[in-house]
């Protein structure tokens, strides 16, 4: 198992805990209105009103991470990557991260909507020590001009030097356009090296 499901997004609206009954109750209306618009053949407007309440959820969510994997390569898109089979790597072997984010802000240039993100890791062995860690060690952005729920994370870790043996790679995300932080944690292994053949 190479990756952490975190939460499956289309559950998001049902995992929320609401700060408070009035975030519920604007949900409950927004579904109300929905209901009573696809009753009256109206489902683009429905949809519409399903979009209002899933991002009141949206916001009051945490940052997390409803996918979190080891990858084979670059992915091709949103939910477009291959995961790797196993999370054992040879010796100074690249690691390939992806994982979808949820719950961030937008931040505004001018018609564009924004998510920005600097990133920290930290490398620990299996029993918890601390063996690299580094903040701001990348930015992931984009621009958009709808609020997008998808957003794709891709990073490309190198350890050189590692000795064989368990260890633990965590990617924590700080959102720009909000106060909210958010991790995940890949186990992984680094196998022995093999000799080579003669």
């Amino acid at each position: 198992m190479t990756g952490a499901r975190y939460l499956p997004a289309g559950l998001l609206a049902f995992a929320v805990a609401f700060p408070s009954v009035g975030l519920a109750g604007q949900i409950l209306d927004d579904a109300t209105t929905a209901e009573s618009l696809l009753a009256t053949g109206k489902p683009v407007q429905a949809l519409a009103a399903v979009e209002d309440a899933f991002n009141i959820a949206w916001d009051a969510a945490p940052l997390g991470f409803s996918e979190a994997s080891f990858v084979t390569g670059k992915p091709e898109g949103f939910g477009i990557y291959n995961a790797r089979p196993t999370s054992v790597f040879m010796p100074d072997e690249q690691m390939l991260v992806y994982a979808e984010p949820f719950g961030y802000g937008f931040g505004k240039d001018g018609d564009f909507f924004k998510i920005d993100f600097t990133a920290d890791f930290e490398l620990r062995t299996a029993k918890g020590q601390i063996l690299h860690a580094q903040s701001d060690f990348a930015t992931l952005d984009m621009k958009s001009r709808r609020r997008n729920k998808e957003f794709q994370v891709f990073i490309v870790y190198a350890f050189k030097g590692l000795k064989p043996g368990d260890y633990v790679l965590e990617t924590k995300l700080h959102d720009v356009n909000s106060p909210k932080t958010g991790s995940f944690e890949l186990p992984f292994t680094i196998a022995a090296a093999t000799a080579p053949q003669k």
